[in-house]
């Protein structure tokens, strides 16, 4: 794919991708691709502007080589497809912050008084229902004081006051409500399988091959702690047997061979 150079430095590239626009799930395999190239240390797409920042160590030439290659439609490009990606969630909450801003200046700038007070009056409705249901129930909580604060702000006729205060509650809810998203998200991204290379097993080697070369009757070597990466059968396990001897301040190990086949399930620990 095309692309040009708009800066560099050493260790570093910014290229532009030669399309008019460029989405979400294009940026994410992009960023993927670029992440999974030999000598990149980090890469970061921008959708909005179609660029790409490379951090790199080694030759210049095969980050160029490879950006070169790039197609969206490539077997071994889609493959790379991330399960859980942040990029929507980010878009949608930004756009959601940068709303309420613009309209909350524009209103301010824009609307004559009647309107303003009027408008005011309106959204300040909903604090003061949840205010109201909390002081029914006895209960002293953050509903109940953001209703009065916003009500005597009004009774007071410093109806700015109370819009500033309901402009401000928006904004806290938006950013608690996309914290909470976001480390959910978080979470669910580092609790998935990020396995991209497995050893293969051959008759006379051990290789380090992509996890997306292995096949249908190959055998992977999967050590203590790591995590199985794909569903199989267990053909030969080493078990480690400890036996305590006569003197109790030494422990002997004795290695012991044995071949018990069973299933093993994804996401399981050895």
């Amino acid at each position: 794919m095309k692309a040009f150079i708009e800066h560099e430095s050493r260790g570093r590239l910014l290229v532009r991708m030669k399309q008019y626009r460029m989405t979400m799930e294009q940026a994410d395999l992009l960023e993927a691709y670029l992440q999974n190239q030999p000598g990149v240390l980090s890469a970061t797409v921008h959708e909005r502007t179609c660029c790409a920042v490379i951090r790199y160590i080694g030759d210049r030439e095969n980050i160029i080589r490879a950006i070169a290659q790039f197609n969206y439609t490539a077997p071994s490009v889609t493959a790379l497809t991330p399960t859980h990606s942040g990029r929507a969630l980010n878009r949608e909450y930004q756009e959601k912050l940068v709303g309420k801003v613009i309209t909350k200046f524009a209103c301010t700038l824009f609307l004559p008084a009647p309107l303003q007070i009027a408008r005011t009056i309106w959204l300040s409705l909903p604090f003061l229902g949840r205010g109201l249901k909390r002081l029914i129930h006895r209960e002293l909580k953050v509903e109940l004081l953001d209703a009065l604060s916003i009500g005597v702000s009004m009774v007071r006729r410093d109806f700015s006051t109370a819009g500033s205060v309901m402009f401000l509650l928006d904004i806290g809810e938006l950013l608690e409500e996309w914290t909470h998203k976001k480390s959910v998200d978080d979470l669910a991204r580092c609790m998935s399988l990020n396995v991209k290379r497995v050893w293969l097993k051959t008759d006379d080697a051990e290789v380090l091959v992509p996890l997306s070369n292995i096949a249908a009757g190959d055998r992977i070597l999967v050590r203590m702690g790591n995590v199985i990466p794909l569903d199989g059968e267990v053909v030969e396990s080493w078990l480690i047997r400890r036996r305590l001897p006569e003197n109790p301040c030494r422990l002997q190990s004795v290695r012991v061979r044995r071949f018990t086949p069973a299933r093993s399930s994804r996401k399981a620990t050895a």
